[in-house]
């Protein structure tokens, strides 16, 4: 038996934003949050109540251990943190504020995930013992070496045969131009069963046209030969927040689904987290159709929170797939 949903594999930095809509060069204060593409999603799923681990290296200082804290507050297994010398990673976040966009500004370099190596998980006993192992491209983009990570962690998890491999394109232009990460991620594709990408990501990294629409999920997977593939995009009427699709080779089936409602952004990063938590919940627990539908669910509720967790409940999600948009409930 597989004691893990999911394992999550990638780097988590120290958040610090002013509160509001300061700027860093106004603020007197800095509020910190633990924020990871993969720390979000294992939190997202423990809440969710699935049984979820995370594998990252962090530093052996307060820093690291705040991160390991937040993991496991959440319900997340940290037992294959691996805790170095290096230093934690940060970024400053300045919240948008129309027409002034949202501002990151990263600190990253000489981190301990930047000079992870190969060796220093031992993959082949430790990716058996989970139904889905997640990376993203945010972490082969670190450095030389954390790409050769992801590709052995890849390599192992494909030859698991009751583990799949579920990846989130999450292209960040302050780590590389889109020519370095076509080059570096489209080798890694072959050894995915769950593709997980927003319309923007598939047009910058691999230049699909952004007007597919529904028809975008179906063309990544026919493209690269991945089984499973849910996407992200805008639709063209303005009272639909967002559309998803999800294509599923072996079935040929499509599913795709609209956000309606009325939703009060208060922050938005970490919400293609939350999709992806509940995407992938839905799919172990019933497939795709469930999973576009909590994928989504997850997505609103993200929007309402402040930091990068998504800290909702399982009955917050199912009334939110309800259709209930109430405003007070007592």
């Amino acid at each position: 038996m597989q004691p893990y949903d999911l394992l999550g594999f990638g780097e988590t930095m120290l958040r610090l934003s002013p509160p509001g809509a300061q700027t860093i060069e106004q603020s007197t204060s800095l509020q910190m949050y633990p924020a990871g593409s993969e720390f979000n999603v294992c939190c997202g799923m423990a809440r969710l109540g699935r049984t979820a681990a995370y594998a990252t290296v962090a530093a052996d200082n307060p820093m690291g251990r705040f991160i390991a804290n937040k993991a496991r507050e959440q319900g997340v297994d940290t037992g294959f943190i691996e805790f170095t010398e290096h230093r934690q990673g940060l970024y400053f976040f300045e919240n948008p504020t129309l027409p002034r966009p949202g501002m990151a500004y990263y600190d990253r370099a000489d981190t301990g995930m930047a000079n992870v190596q190969p060796e220093d998980f031992h993959w082949d006993t430790i990716l058996p013992k989970t139904k889905i192992f997640l990376t993203s491209g945010i972490t082969p983009a670190l450095s030389s070496s954390a790409a050769a990570t992801v590709t052995k962690a890849l390599q192992t998890a494909s030859q698991c045969p009751d583990t799949m491999v579920a990846f989130d394109i999450n292209y960040r232009s302050k780590l590389w131009s889109p020519a370095e990460a076509r080059r570096t991620l489209e080798p890694l594709l072959e050894y995915v069963d769950i593709l997980l990408a927003s319309a923007g990501d598939a047009e910058t990294v691999f230049d699909m046209d952004p007007q597919l629409g529904e028809g975008l999920s179906q063309e990544l997977a026919e493209q690269f030969s991945i089984p499973i593939v849910a996407a992200i995009y805008r639709p063209p009427e303005s009272h639909v927040l967002w559309c998803i699709s999800c294509y599923h080779g072996e079935e040929k089936e499509l599913v795709s689904c609209q956000q309606h409602g009325r939703m009060h952004a208060v922050e938005r990063l970490g919400a293609g987290d939350a999709f992806a938590a509940g995407f992938l919940t839905g799919y172990l627990e019933e497939g795709p159709a469930q999973a576009v539908s909590m994928g989504s669910a997850m997505m609103v509720l993200k929007n309402t929170f402040h930091g990068d967790i998504t800290w909702t409940t399982r009955q917050q999600v199912q009334a939110i797939m309800e259709g209930d948009d109430s405003t007070l409930q007592r």
